[in-house]
């Protein structure tokens, strides 16, 4: 069959007018948002969301305070270099979101305060003791988030 009898594809569903990015600290940030930047070229709005990870253990340590400003600081700064660099990417409106607490929790949160169409996260690709120890948040999103989520991975994390 030549490809000019072929019908153009077409979108079988809704929409993806919502979009949340989920950012860590790690390297592939980068990338995770990159990959959320293009999809939402289609004119979704794009929420870029980063969680300052706040635990009980954290607020456990003697002497140390529920959260370091400086640290918190930092953070705040990470994300809104990453909320300039999806607007550099995207003519799509772009919002920063400084979450604190456990980052699972968060997002999910967020996907549904913004019935987010589209989640889209990063792997670190952990295996063995490593997954067991530091768990696996992308795993957890994409079986708890009620919208569609997108995994982002490295193009090295397949070897």
């Amino acid at each position: 069959m030549s490809t000019e009898a072929q019908e153009p594809l077409r979108n079988a569903g809704e929409d993806v007018r919502v979009i949340v990015v989920a950012l860590d600290a790690s390297n592939g940030a980068t990338n995770v948002l990159a990959a959320a930047a293009r999809v939402s070229r289609g004119g979704a709005a794009l929420h870029v969301a980063h969680v300052f990870k706040s635990s009980r253990l954290d607020h456990a340590r003697a002497g140390a305070p529920h959260t370091s400003s400086e640290a918190v600081h930092d953070a705040k700064d990470y994300l809104e270099g990453y909320v300039k660099s999806a607007r550099a990417q995207t003519r799509s409106d772009v919002t920063g979101h400084f979450l604190v607490g456990d980052p699972t929790t968060e997002i999910l949160q967020l996907c549904d305060k913004l019935s987010a169409d589209l989640l889209v996260v990063g792997t670190h690709e952990y295996h063995g003791l490593e997954r067991l120890i530091l768990g696996s948040i992308a795993e957890t999103l994409v079986r708890k988030a009620h919208c569609s989520v997108f995994v982002s991975r490295s193009k090295k994390a397949g070897t």
